[in-house]
């Protein structure tokens, strides 16, 4: 008989979780924008909203899209599923089965438009979500998420932003997660990006963005 996990640690492994995520995302980000000396202190503040942002939509480096309609729609769940993760969610307030925590897909919806608009349709499925599987209960209308943790391949580094009427055109810079390191006073040491690639904010009226496109740069 399968041995039944206890509610404590099901939210002992799920803070694990948020705290894996968390802790190679935004604190990547917050040290990679403590150290950039070269922009300055308005563009810092700005570029770092912007690279918070679109951390969770570049971290398990998505298909690129034209247009954000015609994206793989997995791709797009698997990334509002883990920006919901790297939120902070309260552990104790979500419901648990033997196979995880259940996360309502009410929230995953609220945080997919919040990322790439109101046009996209929603579909609920089983979702690859870059190396752990969330798989969807149309019972519990909740995607089931593993006690596990996952290292992010890529955090963003914003290097321009040409801000025009009804977008915003991001020059971002994929630094590789393993390529990170430390010098002998502890300080983070940024790598240089793997690659650079061009997202486009859409704004809506109420001057909030979404993704609309994720293009390679040309050589």
């Amino acid at each position: 008989m399968k041995k039944k996990r206890s509610k404590p640690n099901l939210i002992v492994g799920i803070l694990v979780l948020a705290l894996a995520l968390v802790g190679c995302v935004s604190l990547v980000i917050a040290a990679m924008q403590s150290i950039d000396k070269t922009i300055s202190d308005k563009n810092a503040e700005k570029y770092g909203k912007y690279e918070d942002f679109i951390a969770p939509v570049i971290m398990n480096d998505p298909d690129t899209f034209d247009d954000v309609t015609v994206a793989d729609p997995g791709q797009l769940m698997s990334i509002a599923i883990w920006s919901v993760l790297d939120s902070n969610p309260k552990p104790d307030k979500y419901e648990y089965i033997d196979d995880g925590m259940l996360l309502p897909e009410s929230e995953v919806e609220e945080k997919f438009i919040s990322l790439f608009g109101s046009e996209v349709r929603i579909n609920h499925t089983n979702v690859d979500g870059g190396g752990i599987d969330f798989r969807y209960s149309e019972k519990k209308k909740a995607y089931v998420i593993p006690i596990t943790g996952i290292t992010p391949i890529y955090t963003p580094k914003v290097t321009d932003a040409k801000e025009k009427t009804s977008s915003i055109e991001l020059t971002v810079g994929y630094l590789y997660s393993g390529d990170w390191q430390q010098d002998s006073q502890g300080n983070m040491i940024s790598p240089e990006p793997g690659k650079y690639m061009k997202i486009t904010l859409g704004i809506n009226s109420d001057g909030t963005y979404f993704v609309r496109a994720i293009q390679k740069i040309s050589d």
